[in-house]
């Protein structure tokens, strides 16, 4: 989610968007549809806070079936943006904000935050619910089904 800070008015304010998440593609599971972005934002001089709160439905792998299913997701967060010159982008070693920008850089983009409230948030064991019962075994498998490069090891096996 990028927010244009030309466009944060002084005060209370809202936006709301849809993030996909570019930079982060490759290390989120696939979702359907883009996740959901809103935030509150308060600002005060070269101080904002905002907000954010998120959802999406995420595809992910059940661990008892092995069957991909949707995960909603929904979490929020508060992120502190400063004003300063000469600094934009994440905060890597000030504890006062958590992103800064300037007049020469005055998009600032909070997906890095998004990603990891998202990460901690994905279960650890997904189910895709409490009832699985783990692996559909198929019943009535015949020899005749049976991959033909085993066929050594039958006979080893009615040899004794």
């Amino acid at each position: 989610m990028v927010i244009d800070m030309r466009l944060i008015p002084e005060g209370h304010s809202s936006i709301e968007r849809d993030s996909v998440l570019e930079a982060f593609a490759h290390d989120l599971p696939p979702f359907d549809r883009p996740v959901r972005c809103r935030a509150e934002i308060d600002r005060m001089g070269g101080t904002t806070v905002a907000m954010v709160r998120f959802d999406g439905v995420f595809n992910i792998q059940c661990v008892r079936c092995l069957e991909d299913y949707g995960e909603p997701l929904r979490g929020e967060l508060r992120v502190i943006i400063k004003e300063e010159q000469g600094r934009h982008g994440p905060s890597l070693d000030d504890d006062s904000a958590d992103f800064f920008y300037d007049v020469n850089h005055d998009l600032v983009d909070i997906s890095p935050a998004i990603y990891d409230e998202i990460m901690t948030s994905l279960p650890i064991k997904p189910l895709c619910s409490e009832g699985c019962e783990g692996i559909k075994i198929e019943s009535g498998v015949t020899d005749d089904a049976i991959d033909p490069r085993w066929e050594g090891l039958k006979q080893l096996k009615h040899s004794k």
